[in-house]
């Protein structure tokens, strides 16, 4: 838990806040200390409310003559709970929807998309208006079935977009070599789900929560203001306004404070920061500890170029032994050798792991020194003053050395620069670097790299294209994963297919290092080996 101080501090703010909201009625006035009119002793009325902060009024009141410190107090339990279900729904549903259509249905995957994409043109609130409408009235207290409908139609504004990002996830780990490797060897769906793909789940679940936990609490923030409550709207509305009266909400949540006193902004201003501080506090909050897990994700997503390199070799069914390498012995050494790599003598010359450095450098040596003519590659001015003699490569009989070829050397492209691939082009458009916004900033060390990128369709058929083609690594091989950002929420790059002849251009957001170089992969649907774009 040390590596989550912050989370641990958050979630005991918050659980703190909650339970000070819930046993409110035990100790606090029901009436909120109300107080309309301000009378002396002889009975003149010096003041009416709203009154403004003050002594007496820590933050004021509204035109009720109530205190707004405590109605802000008595309202955050109804704000945190419907904001804290609401996420959770929309991540267990959706991350199940997205799970569904990836593994069991990716025929209705497509429809899916096609379908909800219309509502990334439309703005969430309009669709919150229209679907709140049926239960915008006045009630004498919270009915269940109004915050239940309330509830659900909130789970169903942020439903479409968790189930396609769960569906994109599902989609990248299901082309890891442990999932296929698993399939191979006739594990169900189920058992990939409930194995391989649920750690990552959690991992995500909870990073994506507080996201949702956000974003509910934007949402329920904008229909405040055009007077749509969580729980309605109390009978008597707010006083002193001619008729018919201002609504006012009955439960006395926050985002119903904005929207019963936005009208008197300008005269009374406290009544509207009072509960936006609200809002403002709990954000701060849940996107300290949003950063805290995303950074430490990151953390542990970024793999180590020579701990692949192990993980690759322990999955391996062919395990590189002594047996499998045949030593063939100079006449300097054919005295020493045998004594020390005799037939049944326990001491080694080499170790295991020496051994298959060994080979790789042998390997690579001829590799690099030859043509694939057989002539040798000898610099002239070497050759010149250098004679080189001829000694017998180390001979391999291991089967992964006989059935793997050497891996061929990939091209390297610069930004701005049209790669033309089979049936499509990329080209890195613009690299623009960015030490974030006040709202969100890089970690100590690190920055923010937007990159701007454009795939055409130059086929006859359709295109996939997707976020997570593309991976970021560095010049010691570490592997950056796409965070999860807000810096470029407007303009990144989104997933489908593209028709032939047509062009989607948009953006990819990362937090890497400062003063590093990074590399660019692209690794298309169904294909191992991609163009490399340097960024520097």
């Amino acid at each position: 838990m040390r590596k989550y101080k912050k989370t641990m501090i958050g979630v005991v703010l918050l659980l703190l806040l909650f339970l000070a909201s819930y046993l409110y009625p035990l100790y606090g006035p029901m009436d909120f200390n109300k107080q309309i009119l301000v009378s002396d002793e002889k009975g003149n009325i010096l003041g009416r409310a709203p009154f403004p902060p003050s002594f007496e009024h820590i933050m004021g009141t509204d035109r009720n003559g109530q205190e707004m410190h405590l109605l802000l107090l008595y309202g955050a339990k109804y704000t945190l709970v419907t904001a804290l279900v609401v996420a959770l729904l929309r991540v267990i549903f959706g991350g199940a929807m997205g799970v569904f259509l990836s593994i069991y249905a990716p025929i209705l995957k497509k429809y899916f998309k096609d379908f909800f994409v219309i509502f990334r043109y439309i703005p969430t609130i309009f669709l919150g208006i229209v679907l709140m409408l049926p239960v915008n009235g006045t009630f004498e207290r919270p009915m269940s079935s109004v915050v239940a409908y309330q509830i659900l139609m909130l789970v169903f504004l942020g439903f479409p977009s968790v189930t396609i990002f769960a569906s994109e996830i599902t989609d990248q780990l299901v082309r890891t070599s442990f999932v296929k490797s698993s399939y191979l060897m006739g594990a169900s769906k189920f058992h990939v789900i409930r194995k391989h793909l649920m750690p990552y789940f959690r991992s995500y679940g909870v990073l994506f929560t507080f996201q949702q936990l956000l974003s509910a609490l934007q949402i329920t923030m904008h229909l405040g203001i055009f007077e749509f409550f969580l729980g309605g709207q109390t009978i008597g509305g707010t006083f002193g306004y001619e008729e018919p009266p201002k609504a006012a909400s009955l439960t006395n949540e926050w985002a119903g404070l904005i929207g019963q006193n936005f009208h008197d902004f300008m005269r009374a201003p406290w009544m509207v920061f009072v509960p936006i501080l609200g809002f403002f506090v709990v954000i701060l909050i849940v996107n300290m500890m949003r950063k805290e897990l995303e950074e430490q994700m990151n953390s542990s997503l970024v793999l180590k170029k020579e701990d692949r390199k192990k993980e690759l070799v322990a999955s391996s069914p062919f395990q590189l032994e002594k047996h499998h390498f045949e030593f063939v012995q100079n006449e300097q050494h054919s005295k020493v050798l045998p004594e020390i790599v005799g037939n049944g003598s326990k001491k080694r010359f080499l170790s295991r792991k020496a051994l298959i450095w060994g080979f790789v450098v042998v390997f690579i040596s001829v590799v690099t020194m030859y043509e694939p003519g057989g002539k040798a590659r000898i610099p002239e001015a070497a050759s010149a003053k250098k004679k080189f003699t001829a000694t017998k490569p180390v001979v391999s009989i291991s089967p992964l050395a006989q059935e793997t070829p050497p891996p061929e050397e990939q091209k390297h492209h610069a930004v701005g620069e049209e790669i033309k691939l089979k049936d499509s082009a990329l080209m890195i458009t613009k690299v623009e670097k960015s030490q974030g916004t006040p709202e969100e900033k890089p970690k100590k060390g690190n920055e923010f790299f937007v990159i701007t990128v454009e795939i055409k369709n130059t086929g006859t058929e359709k295109v996939k294209f997707a976020p997570h083609y593309f991976s970021v690594t560095d010049s010691k091989g570490n592997l950056y994963m796409q965070p999860f950002l807000m810096i470029d929420i407007d303009t990144t790059l989104s997933s489908g297919e593209l028709d032939a002849g047509s062009s989607i251009t948009g953006t990819l957001a990362y937090e890497l290092p400062i003063g590093e170089k990074f590399q660019v992969q692209y690794f298309p649907f169904q294909q191992v080996n991609g163009p490399i774009i340097d960024l520097q």
